[in-house]
């Protein structure tokens, strides 16, 4: 599980770049890469840019975002995203796929982020 936690993030920016470059390309995607995944990806990226910043400037490297915290941050990406944007901007539509994908990544975060701690809480009780 460790090593899932240490290179998801940059794994999920390369292909979260990749569709969004792609799409600026209009480069023939697949229609549930095109239109969902980086919805998916979004939260986890986000949350660990947010985690990231926590830490560096409280010098540490322990923090974790806060489950209400990454919840309400999640729920702010949906109600504008989802609802504010599209009732402002054509070019942005409302759908109920993208909120549930959002909560989806939200609780890989949380879940990727907090078992680490857990498994290696367990490793150390073993030692």
């Amino acid at each position: 599980m460790l090593q899932i936690k240490r290179f998801y993030f940059p794994v999920f920016f390369v292909i979260a770049l990749f569709v969004f470059v792609a799409q600026r390309f209009s480069l023939h995607i697949p229609y549930l890469i095109n239109n969902y995944l980086n919805d998916l990806l979004c939260m986890p990226i986000i949350l660990k840019i947010c985690q990231y910043v926590a830490r560096q400037v409280q010098s540490n490297q322990g923090i974790q975002i806060p489950i209400a915290l990454a919840f309400t941050l999640t729920l702010g990406f949906a109600i504008y995203f989802e609802l504010w944007l599209p009732r402002q901007n054509d070019r942005y539509t409302s759908d109920i796929y993208d909120v549930i994908l959002y909560f989806i990544g939200f609780m890989f975060f949380v879940w990727i982020e907090r078992v680490e701690k857990s498994d290696s809480k367990d490793y150390k009780e073993t030692e």
